[in-house]
């Protein structure tokens, strides 16, 4: 008997906080973002990077105490050495606080340099280790 009362009280709980989670409207949601925020996103191609930039534009525009970070992986690495067309997104990101941050694994892999980088953009020996010890420090993060 005790095993059901246990059951059925557990169950009403979750039922209970499902009910809560699922109540919430976009608006509700989208309005539950912290001014003070901090997130970040791990972007490993062009259309992440770019797509992480205009959010964290919106971000610091809107919530000026956020901190927004752009963790960057993959071929977008070397794109961000060579290709010209990414130099307004840095510049965008620099002038708007967003913080860029490059795997120096992937620079190596690719044969990227630090000097060929962009002056805004900093390095970190591990994006993965980096986007660990930013959930550690209570970042938000998203590795899509």
């Amino acid at each position: 008997m005790k095993t059901i009362i246990t059951l059925v009280f557990f169950g009403l709980a979750i039922s209970q906080f499902s009910a809560n989670a699922q109540s919430l409207n976009i608006e509700e949601v989208e309005n539950s973002i912290k001014p003070d925020g901090k997130y970040a996103i791990l972007a490993s191609n062009r259309r992440i990077f770019e797509s992480s930039v205009r959010n964290g534009e919106n971000f610091r525009t809107k919530f000026t105490d956020s901190e927004f970070q752009i963790v960057v992986v993959g071929p977008i690495v070397k794109e961000l050495a060579e290709d010209e067309s990414l130099i307004p997104f840095v510049e965008k990101c620099k002038t708007n606080g967003v913080k860029i941050v490059l795997c120096q694994v992937a620079m190596a892999h690719l044969g990227v340099k630090k000097e060929d980088l962009h002056p805004y953009i900093q390095t970190t020996v591990g994006a993965y280790q980096y986007m660990f010890g930013l959930q550690e420090n209570g970042f938000r993060t998203l590795m899509p």
